[in-house]
C-alpha cells in the first residue's frame, strides 16, 4: 500500500478558492464597480429578482429538501458547480461537468464532498448551506466580498462574483456515529458470509480461503489492493502497477492494514473494512498538491488478495 502524503489544510476548503495561488491585487475600486456591474446585468439577464441576506449573498432554491437544516460544527457531503457570471465553470465534484467544461482533473476526488460548516473556505457557503435542507438543491451567488474577494486562482480572476450551484445530501454532527451506521448498512446490504470483526472495530470477510497459518510479524507477504469508500468510489489501487510487498506488520502504513494482514493466510483473498481511526482519522489526507485522497471521518474498503513471499 503506497503512503499517502498526509499534507493537511487546517479549513476544508472545497474549491480551488481555498488553495489560492494568485496574489493579492490592489482593493481596487474601478474592479469592484466592474464587479457589480456584472452582477446587475446577470440578475437582470436572468430575472433574478430575490433579495440579498443581509451580507449580500442571493440565495435561489431550486428544490426544496425535506431533511434537517445544517448549523455551524455540523459535517455535510454536497455536490457542487461553481462558474463565473460568464458561464465558466471553475470547480465541481461532478466528473461528468467537468469533463464537459475541459477542467477535469485525474487527481481530483470526483463525488460527494464532505466538509464541516464553518471551515468552508468562502464565507458565502458557509452562510447560504446553512439556509437549506437535506435533499435541497440551490444557487448560490456570491460577490466578492462573500468569495475570494481580491485574490485571483486559476480561472477565477480578482473580485469575481462566484455562483455554485449545492446539492445537500447528508448532514450529521457525530461523524463517527453516522460512519457505524453506515458500516452497518454495507455489511446488512451485501449479506455476507464469514465475516469477523476485531474489539478496535475492524471487520474482515474472507471470500477465498488462503492456506497455511495466519501472517505473522516478520512474514514478508505480497498484496494486490483496490482501496475504495462504502459508496464504491475508488481511491488506490495497485491492480494495474506494481504489486505491494512489506514485511508483516508493515511501516508507513495504516494501523487497519497492519491489524487486518494478521487476519490473512497466504493466497487468501478478502475484504477488510477499516473505520476512520484505524485509517486517515479524522483529517484525513490529501497528496502533494492539496488534493482530497481521504475525506476526513472516511470508512476504508480494501478488496485484498495477499500471498506469502519465500
Amino acid at each position: 500500500m503506497r503512503k499517502i502524503s498526509e499534507y493537511k489544510f487546517g479549513m476544508l476548503g472545497i474549491l480551488a478558492a481555498i488553495m489560492v495561488t494568485g496574489c493579492v491585487k490592489d482593493n481596487s475600486q474601478e474592479l469592484k464597480e466592474q464587479e457589480m456591474k456584472l452582477l446587475q446585468q446577470y440578475l437582470e439577464t436572468n430575472n433574478i429578482t430575490v433579495e440579498p441576506t443581509a451580507s449580500g449573498l442571493y440565495y435561489i432554491p431550486i428544490k426544496e429538501g425535506t431533511g434537517i437544516s445544517p448549523d455551524e460544527g455540523t459535517w455535510i457531503e454536497i455536490q457542487y458547480t461553481g462558474e463565473l457570471i460568464d458561464g465558466t465553470v471553475f470547480s465541481t465534484s461532478i466528473e461528468e461537468t467537468a469533463e464537459m467544461n475541459d477542467i477535469h482533473d485525474e487527481g481530483y476526488l470526483y463525488g460527494p464532498s464532505r466538509l464541516q460548516l464553518g471551515n468552508i473556505g468562502l464565507a458565502g457557503l458557509n452562510e447560504g448551506i446553512q439556509l437549506m435542507k437535506v435533499g435541497g438543491k440551490a444557487k448560490f451567488i456570491l460577490p466578492s466580498d462573500l468569495g475570494m474577494g481580491g485574490f485571483a486562482s486559476g480561472l477565477v480572476p480578482a473580485y469575481s462574483t462566484l455562483i455554485y450551484t449545492i446539492e445537500l445530501l447528508e448532514a450529521f454532527d457525530d461523524p463517527e456515529k453516522h460512519e457505524q451506521e453506515k458500516i452497518w448498512a454495507y455489511l446488512k446490504e451485501g449479506a455476507f458470509e464469514n465475516v469477523d470483526s476485531t474489539e478496535s472495530g475492524l471487520y474482515y470477510i474472507q471470500e477465498t480461503a488462503g492456506i497455511g497459518e495466519l501472517f505473522v510479524d516478520g512474514d514478508n507477504v505480497t498484496v494486490w489492493y483496490t482501496g475504495k469508500f462504502l459508496d464504491g468510489r475508488v481511491f488506490d489501487s495497485n491492480l494495474t502497477e506494481e504489486a505491494f510487498s512489506f514485511s508483516v506488520p508493515g511501516s508507513y502504513i495504516i494501523e487497519g492494514w497492519q491489524e487486518g494482514i494478521k487476519l490473512m493466510r497466504d493466497q487468501e483473498k478478502g475484504i477488510l473494512i477499516i473505520p476512520y481511526h484505524l485509517g486517515y482519522g479524522a483529517e484525513g489526507c490529501y497528496d502533494e498538491y492539496g488534493r482530497v485522497v481521504v475525506p476526513p471521518y472516511m470508512t476504508l474498503v480494501y478488496e485484498m488478495e495477499a500471498e506469502l513471499t519465500p
